[in-house]
């Protein structure tokens, strides 16, 4: 699939924490133990979550090696290692308890890899869920407000009703200059300090006031308390209740996990390409987080029809940040095997409030080979 990432440079952690929620994906999918399933790396954290539903197999793959790097050293952690020195290179415990858990995990690793992450952590020493460039760009905004914004951003947290949450918010946040501060730090302007602009070249409309208007709505919908994408956006991983950790860093997973671990292999290349390859056929079941962002619309139509046009059986979920890939124009259908209803509910349940919406195509909604073959309504339509 042509991609506007094959054109940045991936040499850099890019992310340290899966955004996508992994209660969409286990929703979407329906993890069996008869699956294959494939899922961009990543930080790894939906590799690891899809393991725990014991699958046949979970394949991670991502076009920049470094994500990759990333979960190999989750996976010799979980190996061999305690879930406590899990939790402290991820940053959970705080920065001593990062350096302590590394001089645990350093001298187990093979020589070359002890001297990538020496320089990582010395690099990094709030830990790994710090350190990505997007999570480095989003946690840098708390800082920027005034101490007593940030006191009344850290309040939402604190409510244990949605209506009184929402109207503390209406009354002592959107009232201030929050919304103008969050809209510009969010804009098109900066968000390149958090992905490389050449990944919006396809954005339809400018972060910032889209952000905040989804801000605004799952603010009025559910509660910041239970939030962990809110509460990490925002202040990072302090104070982070363990029962709101994403499944694969929970203890209680922890043995679980380590069992599961034979199942996952870690491939580098392009998701869509390998489902596509013969040796992609296996794949039954795909999360690919919000890779079609970085497509334009007619790619992303031909793609994505190519890919279930071979009849074989496949499930994907896939998130939509600034574009709308998958949603039909006015007067002109997709063309494209959608479950309209669950992926209009998985949009409403998504823990993660900046994405736009979540989309789910299954082979069996496949349409015929006579429609699929009609170029002019796909030239229309894309």
């Amino acid at each position: 699939m042509k991609t506007e990432f094959c054109a940045v440079a991936l040499d850099c952690l890019r992310y340290s924490l899966v955004w996508e929620d992994s209660r969409t994906l286990y929703g979407a999918l329906t993890l069996q133990p008869t699956d294959h399933v494939l899922v961009v790396t990543s930080a790894g954290c939906n590799a690891l979550n899809a393991l725990l539903k014991c699958p046949r197999q979970v394949t991670a793959i991502d076009l920049n090696p470094v994500q990759n790097q990333l979960l190999r050293l989750k996976m010799h952690v979980i190996a061999f290692h305690e879930h406590s020195v899990l939790r402290g290179l991820l940053g959970l415990a705080g920065p001593a308890a990062v350096t302590d858990a590394w001089q645990v995990v350093g001298p187990t690793l093979p020589d070359a890899q002890r001297v990538f992450w020496a320089a990582f952590f010395a690099e990094n020493p709030a830990g790994i869920l710090l350190a990505g460039r997007l999570e480095r760009y989003v946690t840098g905004f708390l800082p920027t407000l005034a101490p007593a914004l940030q006191a009344k951003l850290r309040q939402l947290a604190e409510f244990d009703d949605v209506a009184e949450q929402a109207a503390y918010f209406a009354a002592e946040l959107e009232t201030t200059e929050f919304a103008a501060r969050f809209t510009a730090y969010f804009d098109a302007a900066n968000l390149s300090r958090g992905r490389d602009p050449r990944l919006f070249r396809h954005a339809a409309e400018s972060g910032g006031a889209a952000f905040y208007e989804r801000l605004r709505a799952a603010v009025r919908t559910e509660l910041v308390r239970d939030n962990f994408f809110f509460r990490f956006f925002f202040f990072g991983p302090e104070h982070l209740p363990y029962a709101i950790l994403p499944p694969c860093y929970q203890r209680r997973h922890y043995e679980l996990l380590r069992r599961q671990l034979p199942k996952l292999r870690l491939l580098e290349g392009e998701a869509v390409d390998f489902l596509r390859s013969p040796a992609g056929q296996d794949v039954t079941k795909a999360s690919l987080s919000n890779i079609f962002e970085y497509t334009s619309a007619a790619e992303f139509q031909g793609t994505v029809q190519a890919l279930f046009a071979d009849g074989r059986a496949l499930r994907v979920v896939y998130w939509n940040l600034l574009l709308d890939q998958g949603t039909a124009s006015p007067g002109c259908a997709t063309l494209l095997p959608v479950a309209e209803a669950a992926s209009a509910r998985l949009s409403r349940q998504d823990a993660c409030f900046y994405f736009r919406n979540v989309r789910v195509l299954d082979s069996r909604l496949t349409l015929a080979p006579a429609v699929l073959s009609s170029t002019s309504t796909l030239a229309h339509c894309a």
